[in-house]
Protein backbone atom coordinates (compact mmCIF):
# COMPACT_ATOMS: atom_id res chain seq x y z
CA UNK A 1 0.00 0.00 0.00
CA UNK A 2 0.96 3.91 -0.54
CA UNK A 3 0.58 6.51 1.69
CA UNK A 4 -2.94 7.00 -0.82
CA UNK A 5 -4.37 3.66 -0.06
CA UNK A 6 -4.07 3.65 3.42
CA UNK A 7 -5.32 7.30 3.66
CA UNK A 8 -8.38 5.47 1.93
CA UNK A 9 -8.24 2.59 4.27
CA UNK A 10 -8.56 4.23 7.38
CA UNK A 11 -11.53 6.25 5.92
CA UNK A 12 -13.09 3.04 5.18
CA UNK A 13 -12.29 1.59 8.50
CA UNK A 14 -13.77 4.61 10.69
CA UNK A 15 -16.77 5.63 8.51
CA UNK A 16 -14.85 8.93 7.96
CA UNK A 17 -15.98 10.87 4.86
CA UNK A 18 -14.12 14.14 5.26
CA UNK A 19 -10.51 15.18 5.25
CA UNK A 20 -11.08 17.27 7.98
CA UNK A 21 -12.46 14.43 10.35
CA UNK A 22 -9.63 12.61 9.05
CA UNK A 23 -6.95 14.97 9.74
CA UNK A 24 -8.28 15.36 13.40
CA UNK A 25 -8.30 11.46 13.97
CA UNK A 26 -4.19 11.50 12.53
CA UNK A 27 -3.42 14.29 14.61
CA UNK A 28 -2.56 16.42 11.55
CA UNK A 29 -3.98 19.51 9.74
CA UNK A 30 -6.25 19.37 6.65
CA UNK A 31 -3.39 20.73 4.84
CA UNK A 32 -1.06 17.77 6.07
CA UNK A 33 -3.74 15.28 4.68
CA UNK A 34 -4.04 17.76 1.39
CA UNK A 35 -0.29 17.19 0.89
CA UNK A 36 -0.50 13.66 1.34
CA UNK A 37 -3.24 12.96 -1.38
CA UNK A 38 -1.31 14.97 -3.65
CA UNK A 39 1.80 13.04 -3.55
CA UNK A 40 3.24 16.22 -1.80
CA UNK A 41 3.73 14.75 1.44
CA UNK A 42 4.59 11.39 3.44
CA UNK A 43 3.49 10.36 6.63
CA UNK A 44 5.87 10.61 9.51
CA UNK A 45 6.66 7.94 11.70
CA UNK A 46 4.05 9.20 14.24
CA UNK A 47 1.43 9.21 11.64
CA UNK A 48 2.34 6.24 10.26
CA UNK A 49 2.03 4.71 13.91
CA UNK A 50 -1.19 5.97 13.73
CA UNK A 51 -2.38 4.50 10.85
CA UNK A 52 -0.94 0.78 11.52
CA UNK A 53 -3.02 1.29 15.06
CA UNK A 54 -6.08 2.37 13.26
CA UNK A 55 -6.32 -0.38 10.73
CA UNK A 56 -4.66 -3.02 12.86
CA UNK A 57 -1.05 -3.69 11.00
CA UNK A 58 2.50 -3.82 12.75
CA UNK A 59 3.86 -0.30 12.87
CA UNK A 60 7.06 -1.38 11.14
CA UNK A 61 4.90 -2.03 7.64
CA UNK A 62 3.58 1.29 7.57
CA UNK A 63 6.92 3.11 8.56
CA UNK A 64 8.71 1.13 5.96
CA UNK A 65 6.64 1.84 3.28
CA UNK A 66 6.39 5.81 4.12
CA UNK A 67 10.28 5.72 4.31
CA UNK A 68 10.76 4.12 1.18
CA UNK A 69 8.06 6.91 -0.64
CA UNK A 70 10.18 9.85 1.00
CA UNK A 71 13.59 8.19 0.01
CA UNK A 72 15.83 10.85 -2.14
CA UNK A 73 17.36 8.14 -4.00
CA UNK A 74 16.56 4.79 -6.10
CA UNK A 75 18.86 3.21 -3.27
CA UNK A 76 17.28 4.23 -0.65
CA UNK A 77 13.90 3.20 -2.11
CA UNK A 78 14.80 -0.13 -2.52
CA UNK A 79 16.74 -0.92 0.97
CA UNK A 80 13.18 0.36 2.22
CA UNK A 81 11.26 -1.85 0.37
CA UNK A 82 13.51 -4.35 0.96
CA UNK A 83 12.85 -3.76 5.01
CA UNK A 84 9.22 -4.24 4.00
CA UNK A 85 9.67 -7.68 2.03
CA UNK A 86 12.11 -9.58 4.58
CA UNK A 87 9.52 -8.39 7.55
CA UNK A 88 6.22 -9.79 5.59
CA UNK A 89 8.05 -12.51 4.67
CA UNK A 90 9.49 -12.52 8.80
CA UNK A 91 5.71 -12.09 9.65
CA UNK A 92 3.95 -14.48 7.43
CA UNK A 93 6.06 -17.38 8.65
CA UNK A 94 5.79 -16.64 12.15
CA UNK A 95 1.98 -16.74 11.58
CA UNK A 96 2.53 -20.21 9.36
CA UNK A 97 4.14 -21.74 12.54
CA UNK A 98 7.50 -21.50 11.13
CA UNK A 99 9.65 -19.14 13.43
CA UNK A 100 10.82 -15.94 13.16
CA UNK A 101 13.37 -16.77 10.77
CA UNK A 102 12.20 -19.59 8.34
CA UNK A 103 11.32 -16.63 5.62
CA UNK A 104 15.23 -15.52 6.03
CA UNK A 105 16.81 -18.77 5.33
Amino acid sequence: MNTLEYLDAVKQKLGITSDYALAARLGVTRSAVSNFQRGVGVFGDDVALTVAEILGVHPLTVIAQANAERAKTPEQRARWSGVMEKFSLSFNALLLGRGPHAALL
